[in-house]
C-alpha cells in the first residue's frame, strides 16, 4: 500500500468517525455550552474570568495556546479553522468568511480584525458568525 492509499483509508476512517453518534453528541454539546456561555455573557451573569473557565469546563472545547495568545473554541461547526497565516498571526475562521485575527506575538495578545458577521459579546468573548450563536471564542490574553 503506498503512502497515498494509506492517507486515502486514514482520511477516510476519520470521515467516518465524525460522522458517529458519539460525534453528533459532542457537537450537540459544544452548541448548547456555545449558547448557554454567550446568553450568561449577554445577561452579564458570567464575567471575563468566569467565561474563560466555563468554556474550559466543556469536554468538547478546544484549546489553543500560541506564543501569548489563549484560546479556548466551543464550535459544533465542520468549517472551523485556525490558521496562521505568518509567524505572529492566528485566524480563526467559520469556512463563510467570518473570522478573528489575533496578534499572538503582542503582550498581551490582541484581536487586530474582526471580519465578517462577528459579534464581541463581553472584553473576552466573542461570537463568529453571531446569527447563530455556537461559534463562541474566548480569549484570556
Amino acid at each position: 500500500m503506498t503512502w497515498k492509499e494509506q492517507l486515502d483509508k486514514a482520511i477516510a476512517s476519520v470521515k467516518d468517525a465524525a460522522d458517529s453518534e458519539r460525534a453528533r453528541e459532542i457537537a450537540d454539546r459544544a452548541k448548547s455550552t456555545a449558547s448557554s456561555l454567550i446568553e450568561q455573557v449577554r445577561t452579564g451573569a458570567v464575567g471575563a474570568a468566569s467565561s474563560f473557565l466555563e468554556a474550559n469546563r466543556d469536554p468538547s472545547s478546544l484549546e489553543v495556546h500560541f506564543l501569548n495568545a489563549h484560546l479556548t473554541i466551543l464550535s459544533p461547526s465542520e468549517g472551523i479553522s485556525i490558521s496562521r497565516p505568518d509567524a505572529a498571526t492566528l485566524v480563526i475562521s467559520d469556512g463563510n468568511e467570518n473570522g478573528l485575527v489575533i496578534n499572538a506575538a503582542a503582550d498581551p495578545a490582541f484581536v487586530v480584525e474582526q471580519i465578517g458577521s462577528v459579534s464581541q459579546a463581553s472584553g473576552n468573548t466573542f461570537d463568529i458568525g453571531a446569527e447563530d450563536g455556537v461559534n463562541v471564542v474566548v480569549t484570556k490574553f
